[in-house]
């Protein structure tokens, strides 16, 4: 899963050269967050749609048996974007990988084939920097079976078949059930050091879910989910509730979950604990009748997005603490999901064009930039497309 990302530089140059606007918003103007909107075809908000999804995504697959969850049983990044692809069995090793986009934002080329890296911006959160092993965070992207599907039966998953779409104008366009999922993990022993108020390995696993790869235990801290129950998709984002800052810059905002449905950031202390999420009667049932593991009650819903800005065009921002702020050293005040993953695309060749994915340096906001996209088809938002060999 090698892959060189163009350098920083380069990228800006990219963008500037022969356009007159780099940016879809400038990272200075006034943005809002993102707040719960409707969702097609159901009576429910973005938001309890969201949560919805995410407790039928984190429910047992078996009445009975704990483990494996529904999500455990998707395909990754390395299943599917493969000249190989595969559906993967019951008992295939978790693939974790470093995080792509914190790899676009970096100056030097950037491998992605190992399993937990460094963050980008480490003493942002008051990550630490040393210890043996070295702190580092893991990236897992999977995908359900319609979109995994849809991807490898269209020939999407390799370069080759990307510019075999574009030479007979294919319109790449999910099927209204996929959904996916980007999670972000720690190892347990580096969560110890980072918010030693856990304690002990045995409190992370009541309290947080855990997983296994290569013989590491690791903690979930951050979660993505995106449906394409919209066009343009449905996006959410969850983080544990010890997440140091995790509703600072934009605040937290939950309309179904939370009995605090608005959480202000706190603007003195960056970095602060924001306490317990407790959760709604009606989310605590929905759980419940899930068959939800307890640790599930200790992610938060950050906000969910479901376009690119307001009713009177300020760009709408969506991002979360671990994923945009600390390990891909982003701003949050300058992070969508909605305005970033517009840009996913691939151009005659079958590769992203250099003009489209030197925006993601840059945390694209607010209304795509067309320019940027001439000569390409877009991906319908998925950025797996980066790693198509």
């Amino acid at each position: 899963m090698k892959k060189s990302i163009i350098s920083a530089v380069g990228a800006m140059m990219l963008v500037l050269s022969g356009s007159t606007s780099a940016f879809a918003t400038d990272p200075a103007a006034i943005t809002e967050p993102a707040r719960a909107g409707a969702v097609l075809g159901v009576p429910e908000n973005s938001d309890q749609f969201i949560w919805r999804l995410l407790t039928q995504m984190a429910a047992p697959l078996t009445l009975g048996q704990p483990r494996p969850v529904v999500f455990e049983t998707w395909a990754s990044d390395a299943d599917t974007f493969t000249a190989t692809p595969h559906w993967p069995g019951p008992n295939e090793p978790r693939k974790f990988h470093g995080s792509v986009l914190a790899a676009t934002k970096s100056a030097h080329g950037f491998e992605l084939d190992v399993p937990c890296s460094p963050p980008g911006n480490a003493p942002v959160a008051g990550f630490p920097t040393a210890g043996n092993p070295k702190p580092c965070v893991a990236e897992e992207v999977l995908r359900n079976r319609p979109e995994f599907d849809y991807i490898v039966n269209n020939g999407l998953n390799t370069k080759a078949g990307l510019a075999a779409a574009f030479s007979r104008n294919f319109v790449v366009n999910m099927p209204r059930s996929s959904i996916s999922m980007k999670g972000d993990w720690v190892p347990v022993r580096t969560m110890l050091r980072w918010i030693p108020r856990l304690g002990s390995v045995e409190n992370i696993r009541r309290l947080y879910f855990t997983t296994v790869s290569d013989s590491v235990e690791y903690a979930l801290v951050a979660i993505h989910v995106a449906s394409k129950q919209n066009p343009l998709w449905v996006w959410g984002t969850f983080e544990h509730e010890f997440n140091p800052g995790r509703c600072d810059t934009m605040g937290c905002y939950d309309s179904f979950g939370s009995t605090t449905p608005v959480v202000l950031p706190n603007k003195s202390a960056p970095n602060t604990q924001y306490g317990e999420c407790v959760k709604t009667p009606r989310l605590t049932s929905m759980m419940l009748h899930a068959r939800l593991s307890p640790v599930w009650g200790n992610y938060c819903l950050k906000s969910s997005q479901v376009t690119f800005t307001t009713a009177d065009g300020t760009p709408t921002v969506l991002g979360n603490s671990v994923t945009e702020r600390l390990v891909a050293n982003g701003a949050i005040a300058a992070s969508s999901c909605i305005g970033c993953h517009a840009y996913a695309s691939f151009g005659r060749d079958g590769a992203t064009t250099a003009r489209a994915e030197a925006m993601l340096p840059y945390n694209p906001t607010g209304t795509p930039i067309p320019a940027v996209l001439a000569g390409s088809k877009t991906f319908d938002f998925m950025w797996g497309v980066l790693l198509a060999p």
